[in-house]
């Protein structure tokens, strides 16, 4: 008589993907019925998401802490991040615009204050390259007169990493719920 023996299968990498992206169906066609039947609730969520400001750096944290890695590619990429240990070092500070002109040194690896989201990366009248980045607790901190940003748009910066470089002086501004921060509270 032939003797059956058990195969034990692990779960790959792929399955627990798939498995996620089934969860993220269920949860939109369920969302999509509840707010075809609830004209209160999509016009609150219209106003919600269109009309304000979102803090999407705070629902990555929130994504993150139940299901992990936001995307199944970034789960190796913390061994190549380009961190720096030091904090924002600066020789002065004076009031600019809607901010602050820091005096740095030259050629300066200008690290992340705090982790968040880049929302902008591009060219910002009176602050030259520009970089902001949305907190999770949804202030914007703009990182601006850079030679060159080490991020890209969409980008999940941790505290510490390398936001770009910059020469002599950088402009810092930050923003919540389109009002400007005292800036001194915060360098």
């Amino acid at each position: 008589m032939a003797r059956k023996t058990k195969i034990k299968i692990k779960p790959s990498r792929l399955s627990k993907y798939f498995s996620r992206f089934l969860v993220l169906i269920v949860v939109l066609l369920i969302s999509m019925i509840v707010l075809k039947g609830n004209a209160d609730l999509r016009e609150t969520i219209y106003n919600k998401v269109f009309k304000n400001n979102m803090a999407f750096a705070k629902i990555n944290d929130v994504y993150k802490k139940y299901f992990g890695s936001s995307l199944p590619l970034s789960d190796n990429k913390d061994a190549l991040e380009l961190v720096s240990a030091e904090k924002l070092e600066y020789k002065s500070v004076s009031k600019y615009k809607d901010g602050a002109k820091l005096t740095i040194k030259e050629n300066y690896a200008v690290p992340a204050m705090d982790s968040g989201i880049v929302i902008f990366s591009g060219e910002k009248d009176g602050y030259g390259k520009t970089v902001i980045i949305q907190r999770p607790d949804n202030i914007e901190v703009w990182y601006g007169n850079l030679k060159n940003a080490s991020v890209s748009l969409y980008d999940y910066i941790k505290k510490g990493e390398i936001v770009g470089e910059a020469d002599n002086t950088l402009y810092m501004v930050f923003y919540k719920e389109g009002k400007v921060l005292d800036y001194q509270k915060y360098l």
